[in-house]
Parts: C-alpha cells; sequence; structure tokens
C-alpha cells in the first residue's frame, strides 16, 4: 500500500502510528528512528521534550487529506520491523563464530521487500542518509543503510545501462552489504566505540575486522561467493590498494557488486556521526569520493551515487569562510547543486551586513558567499559549532576558517540568538575578540 510523510504536532499523536523519519535532539542524536511504531509511553516521552513540537509520521495514502500529496510523490515504505529484526541478528553476531545457512535463509527473506520496494520505482533524490545510533549499535545501522544505499546504486546503475542486475545479484549485493562489516561484531567495544582517532596498534586490531567477517561466513553453503566477497573486500579498491583478510590473493579484478558496497561504505561512514566524528554533508562526501573515481572507486558507480544524492540536504547548515553561516532553505530537484540558502548568522564584524539576505550557491554575486567559500556544513547549529570548535583546538582551524585578525562579533537573525550564543560564545570568550 502506498505511503506518504505528513507532519504531525506531539499534542495530537496516537499509539500505533509509525515515524516517517528519524527524531532528534538539539545535538543531532537520534531518539527515535524511522519505522518505530509509537507506544503511550513513547508518545509521552516526546511530548515532555519541549523542542519538539512536529514530528513526521505514515500514513496510506488512502487516509491523506484531499490535496496533501500528489500521486507522483506516494512511496512504498520499508516494514520497520525488518530493521528491529536485523537490529537483533547484529546484537546476536556477538556470540557467534559462523553464520548458519538457516541464517542466511531467513536473511533473504528479510531483504526480499526491500529489493521489492526499491527496484520496483526509480531511485528517488536522498535529501538525507545521516542515521545516527548508539555507539554500540552502530555497526547494525551503518550495515542497514548500506545495503540500502548500495542497492539504490545498483537500481540507479541498472536504468542507467551501466550494469544489468539479475535477480541474484540483487539478492547477493543485499545480503553482502548487510554482512559487509559483520567482523566488527568480534571487535572490542572499547575501540569500536573509542573517541577520535585509533592509535597503531587500535588500527591494526579494527583492520582485522574483514579477516573476523570472512571467517563468519567463509563456510556458509547457501551464501553466494560473490557476498563473501564483499565481506572480505569491500575495504579493497579497483587500484590494488587497501587491506584484506590475510591469506587471501588480491583479486585482480573487484567484482562490480564489490566495488558498490565500497563506495556505499564509505560515503554512509563520512555523512553519519560516529564515536570519532559528527557527519559530513555528502557535498562533501562525493567530493571526497569523487578525487578517488577512477583511481580508487569505480567512475560507474560514482556517478550514480552522484545522481542520487542531494549535496546540500534541505534544512542543513553550511559555514562559510569569513564567518557566515547559511541554512539550505530548499532545493530544486533539478539543479540539486543550486541550493538556496539564506544566512542565519555572522560570526564576524567583516560579514555581519549579510545576516539575514538570501542567496542561491553557485549564482551568488558581489560579496556574497561561494561554493568555494564551504569549509564546512552539519545538520544542526550545534553540530556545527562542535567541528568549528575542534578545528580551532587542533591548532590548524582558525587560518583555513577565518581571514587573518578576524574581529568576532556575532550577527544573527531573532530566531537563532539564544542557540548561537549558547554554542558558539568560545569564539567571543577572549576580551580583545580579535584572533
Amino acid at each position: 500500500m502506498p505511503y506518504i510523510s505528513v507532519q504531525v504536532r506531539t499534542k495530537d499523536l496516537k499509539p500505533g502510528q509509525i515515524l516517517a523519519e528519524d527524531v532528534r535532539d538539539p545535538h543531532g542524536r537520534a531518539l527515535l528512528f524511522r519505522g518505530v511504531v509509537l507506544t503511550p509511553n513513547l508518545i509521552a516521552g516526546l511530548r515532555s521534550r519541549d523542542y519538539i513540537d512536529f514530528v513526521k509520521i505514515s500514513i496510506p495514502i488512502e487516509e491523506a487529506p484531499e490535496g496533501l500529496v500528489k500521486p507522483e510523490q506516494a512511496k512504498i515504505a520499508i516494514p520497520g520491523g525488518i530493521h528491529t529484526k536485523l537490529g537483533r541478528f547484529f546484537k546476536n553476531a556477538r556470540k557467534i563464530h559462523e553464520i548458519k545457512s538457516e541464517t542466511i535463509k531467513e536473511l533473504s527473506e528479510d531483504v526480499k521487500p526491500i529489493i521489492e520496494e526499491i527496484f520496483g520505482t526509480k531511485p528517488a533524490i536522498m535529501d538525507s542518509l545521516q542515521l545516527i545510533s548508539d555507539y554500540d549499535d552502530h555497526t547494525h545501522d551503518h550495515s542497514w543503510m548500506v545495503m540500502l544505499l548500495s542497492l539504490s546504486i545498483l537500481r540507479m546503475a541498472e536504468l542507467k545501462n551501466v550494469f544489468q542486475p539479475g535477480k541474484q545479484d540483487k539478492v547477493d549485493l543485499a545480503l553482502g552489504a548487510l554482512l559487509h562489516d559483520v567482523g566488527k561484531t568480534k571487535i572490542p567495544l572499547e575501540i569500536l566505540n573509542k573517541p577520535g582517532r585509533l592509535d597503531q596498534e587500535e588500527w591494526k586490531i579494527m583492520k582485522k575486522h574483514p579477516d573476523y567477517g570472512y571467517a563468519m561466513v567463509r563456510s556458509t553453503e547457501n551464501l553466494m561467493p560473490v557476498a563473501k566477497a564483499i565481506v572480505a573486500h569491500h575495504h579493497r579498491f579497483i587500484d590494488g590498494t587497501g587491506y584484506s583478510p590475510e591469506g587471501l590473493p588480491i583479486l585482480d579484478k573487484l567484482p562490480a557488486l564489490v566495488r558498490i558496497v565500497t563506495i556505499a561504505d564509505i560515503y554512509e561512514a563520512i555523512v553519519s556521526d560516529r564515536p570519532y566524528h559528527v557527519a559530513a554533508l555528502p557535498y562533501h562526501a562525493i567530493k571526497i569520493i569523487g578525487q578517488g573515481a577512477g583511481t580508487k572507486f569505480d567512475e560507474r558507480f560514482v556517478d550514480c551515487l552522484r545522481e542520487m544524492v542531494a549535496p546540500f540536504p534541505t534544512g542543513s547548515f553550511l559555514f562559510f569562510r569569513k564567518g557566515v553561516i547559511g541554512k539550505v532553505e530548499a532545493v530544486d530537484p533539478l539543479e540539486r547543486e543550486l541550493p538556496f540558502i539564506e544566512i542565519i548568522a555572522s560570526l564576524t564584524k567583516e560579514t555581519e551586513h549579510l545576516t539575514g539576505r538570501q542567496f542561491r550557491l553557485k549564482e551568488s554575486l558581489g560579496d556574497m558567499p561561494k561554493e568555494e567559500d564551504i569549509v564546512l556544513g552539519a545538520y544542526s547549529p550545534v553540530n556545527l559549532a562542535t567541528k568549528i570548535k575542534s578545528a580551532i583546538d587542533m591548532g590548524s582551524g582558525p587560518d583555513v576558517l577565518f581571514e587573518p585578525r578576524t574581529e568576532f562579533a556575532l550577527s544573527c537573525l531573532p530566531e537563532w540568538e539564544r542557540v548561537m550564543k549558547e554554542h558558539f560564545n568560545f569564539l567571543f570568550e577572549s576580551e580583545e575578540k580579535v584572533r
């Protein structure tokens, strides 16, 4: 049955309704995930948080008020229970050493409706793939997102006639992507969840997860070789660099399905919060992956990813050189690289006159910010402040973020004054207010 997303006031929520998108706190951390069925206790918890006025729920299109949605906007929702079920699988994976054939058979059934959903339509533009989780569950959520993204890339490749998958290819990709990081269930949590960079010894342990994962699937009879290859080689690049399980030969040519998961894996890691970094915008992820197109990554599938992802998600925040902060207000689906931006704040005297002005990226004139001025992006002002502070604390930040002899001064739209003063005050603590 076709479903649509509808915004509902928290005071009007009812038990049994299904969340259409993640609900986050002011720091961008997920409180509830898309697909959760609301209970009286969950609704009470949402209502108790005074910063949550609305949430989005999924309703059948037949129940939508007349005129609310056009037929072409309707989408088929992936059953939320599958996500929860796969979460239990990853939790149990910490206790097993080999994945049984019965488990693969069950997982194959679980991914069928997901494959049917993605291959039944043209991939929608993904406005945001960010999915934040509790640290000890991030392997599960990352694998879920990599599976969805990998299948979407494969669908786009099919539409572009880049690669024509058979029925088994779709299942193999789904299972391989879902299991690609299963070896991380054998990595100690203190390493997996460590904030900040891993030291040399910890990194050696982390790089063993393809070994552990391959050992768990190597003897699983009904898991096809290409799915096993995804588990083993998803950190191996097309130029032969990267890493794979010790003792396995480096493949002369990585299968197309492995190449797809490698791209999806790296993209999703960049745009999602992790213990060791806050989420980057799709714009930055595409830029990073694009630099390796044709060398590390298969350019065909990088192009597919570019066509699917909105570089500047609606509602995201951009920090421009000279201290300008803009909010993406709207994105034309046909011109995704030209978002409409409103400048909500300026952190410097030099640019305070720009506050409140609106412009379109790449079409900005005069002293308005330009694409080459983008330094950082985030999904909330709080995350943006965290990134700026981290860059400054690392020592190399100020020269990149601000012009020499910058005079800091806060100017912002009234509705953003409280959050800006609360989270960007570190820039104004110096009596001189001049770097």
